[in-house]
């Protein structure tokens, strides 16, 4: 039996952005039975702060359609950035908008992939809370948390075009003092350690086509962090 590996992805990514991935993980020396959770850039476009419900439950329905087709008990989930947010929620028993979703009891592990745990960036701020304050750092500890983050770039706000956009992108996440720092182009790697979590910093990676590649979801990036599948 394949074990099933659910992905989400991030802020305005849509399904296609990770079939090839999904490809990679499927074939050797992989072999996950790989399900995409279908959240479109439009769904993510209008999803507000303050309610994730509708993201949530579109991983909710992936997790259970993959354990049904693949007859598991639990299932890997592969979080891109805000999507790995999504889904510390979703493994969470307490209410959250009236909806008590307890994810824990079909999972066993949890990889994210330039996650933003400590963000202030003010369309995620009060989730991020939310989820540090019920659920702080590897909260379940039957689950295994990995959060992967690259370091491809250093923020420089005189720099180049790249340099200058994840400056802007650190400040938001990190605040002010974040102008040269380390990261993927939109998460640094302070934001992106969470405690109790296996942390690992990949140099060459970066968080989206738009960074460079490889970015998260390149299958050429994969033997890069694949060490913790």
């Amino acid at each position: 039996m394949r074990q099933p590996l659910v992905i989400i992805g991030g802020y305005l990514t849509g399904p296609s952005d990770f079939v090839n991935l999904a490809q990679a993980l499927e074939a050797a020396p992989y072999n996950y039975d790989v399900s995409i959770t279908p959240i479109s850039r439009l769904r993510w476009a209008i999803t507000r702060d303050w309610d994730f419900r509708p993201v949530i439950n579109h991983l909710r329905d992936t997790v259970q359609q993959a354990l049904e087709r693949s007859g598991a008990e639990k299932v890997t989930i592969l979080g891109h950035s805000v999507g790995g947010s999504v889904a510390r929620m979703y493994l969470g028993e307490e209410a959250y908008c009236g909806e008590i979703y307890a994810g824990r009891r079909y999972v066993q592990r949890l990889i994210m992939l330039g996650t933003p745990h400590h963000s202030i960036e003010y369309w995620t701020r009060t989730s991020v809370s939310f989820i540090n304050d019920t659920y702080p750092g590897a909260f379940y500890p039957e689950i295994h948390y990995t959060s992967v983050v690259g370091s491809a770039i250093q923020g420089n706000p005189k720099g180049n075009i790249v340099e200058r956009m994840s400056s802007s992108s650190y400040r938001r996440v990190s605040g002010p003092q974040a102008d040269y720092a380390w990261g993927d182009g939109v998460t640094t790697l302070e934001c992106a350690a969470l405690s109790g979590a296996e942390f690992l910093v990949v140099p060459e990676l970066t968080h989206s086509p738009f960074h460079g590649q490889p970015w998260y979801g390149e299958p050429a990036g994969l033997p890069l962090w694949d060490r913790v599948l």
